[in-house]
């Protein structure tokens, strides 16, 4: 009986072994997480098929937004897109890897290629209709210190016909693996990897966007696989940004907060003595402003010299000071779970998910897919 014991258990470790390199769909309560392997492409098809339904529904809803903002129909909307801009060049300079996998999404769900790229680039036909909604996201980081590893943090806030079907990819590769939090069918919007590298990214609109540079979505994806802190900070640095966009980078030993334009980056502490970021949707740091936010001001009497006023900044801001600077995961989960004003809440009706990354030896992700106060927290680490 021992040696049969014996032999069903070595069945079952090789059993596991096979199958432990292949794409798969796990199903976490409210979380859906699609374990990835293989080629770019191949990744792509798998995401594709799995999602299929998914996919459809969630593109239908946002093709719809597009068409009754923009007064137009889509297929015009995006035709004149790609005619006018050189985004794809970048993205084929830059990430053509990425573009393969937009293929293989595209092939998998049976939705038009141009269509499911469109989808990737969605932050950017906003501003290229001149629709932008506002951001509400709120990010959060501690540099590494006596009392615990680097942790970067998010409540991703975006519009809420986007929501509905939570995703985390789970990609895995040779050297790099990651979590990346997104909607079905697209790429990615923040998340972490197993070298101890973390990206956050909040929208301000108020600066110069680019016709020409990287869309925001595949700078979290390239981002998130690097294996180099120095390389991911020279990238995020050294790239043209199509989106304007405020970017925290976790790295293992400090959190660096870049307000990045048309111009480039500049860097931006909130509390440089204690190694505390915060961010919303104002930029304070850098001044590349658009004609239109200037614009805007004037019509209220103001100028880019006034100060910004950002509720959920202030509120964020005021609770790091009450606990001293020292935010543990624990801290930060109370932080980015306030409802409290009713006006401008952190954590707000458009709340999609909260992220917690702590970046120590062995990196992982706490992720709630949903209002932090509602939905639990699921602890994701690296194999």
């Amino acid at each position: 009986m021992k040696k049969i014991v014996k032999f069903s258990g070595i069945f079952v470790l090789i059993i596991l072994f096979a199958c432990s390199n292949k794409s798969r769909v796990e199903y976490n309560d409210k979380l859906t997480i699609l374990h990835l392997f293989g080629t770019p492409y191949e990744r792509g098809v798998f995401h594709g098929k799995a999602l299929k339904n998914e996919i459809g529904k969630i593109t239908g809803k946002w093709i719809n937004e597009v068409e009754n903002n923009g007064k137009i129909n889509f297929d015009t909307v995006i035709l004149e897109f790609y005619s006018t801009t050189t985004i794809v060049d970048s993205l084929k300079k830059y990430t053509p890897e990425l573009l393969n996998e937009v293929k293989g999404i595209s092939d998998g769900c049976e939705i038009k290629y141009e269509t499911i790229l469109a989808f990737q680039l969605s932050e950017e036909i906003e501003w290229f209709l001149n629709e932008k909604k506002g951001n509400k996201c709120t990010a959060i980081s501690i540099n590494k210190s006596a009392k615990g590893p680097t942790i970067v943090a998010q409540n991703m806030d975006p519009p809420l016909y986007l929501h509905g079907f939570p995703i985390v990819l789970h990609i895995i590769e040779d050297e790099v693996e990651s979590y990346i939090y997104t909607f079905p069918g697209f790429i990615g919007l923040d998340g972490v990897n197993s070298k101890g590298i973390a990206l956050t990214c909040n929208g301000i609109s108020m600066l110069n966007k680019s016709n020409g540079g990287l869309p925001v979505s595949f700078i979290v994806r390239k981002i998130l696989n690097f294996e180099s802190p120095s390389d991911a900070y020279d990238f995020i640095n050294q790239i043209q940004h199509a989106t304007p966009q405020a970017y925290i980078l976790g790295l293992a030993d400090s959190a660096i907060c870049l307000e990045c334009s048309d111009l480039g980056c500049v860097k931006y502490e909130t509390f440089p003595e204690n190694g505390v970021n915060l961010h919303t949707n104002f930029s304070i740091a850098n001044h590349d402003f658009n004609k239109n936010y200037i614009k805007l001001l004037n019509s209220f009497g103001k100028t880019t010299q006034d100060p910004y006023f950002c509720p959920r900044f202030f509120l964020a801001y005021d609770l790091i000071v009450e606990r001293d600077y020292s935010l543990s995961v624990g801290a930060i989960k109370d932080i980015l779970s306030t409802r409290a004003p009713d006006i401008h809440p952190i954590n707000n009706g458009r709340t999609y998910g909260t992220l917690i990354m702590e970046l120590s030896e062995s990196p992982y992700l706490l992720i709630s897919p949903g209002r932090p106060d509602e939905v639990d927290f699921v602890k994701l680490n690296f194999k």
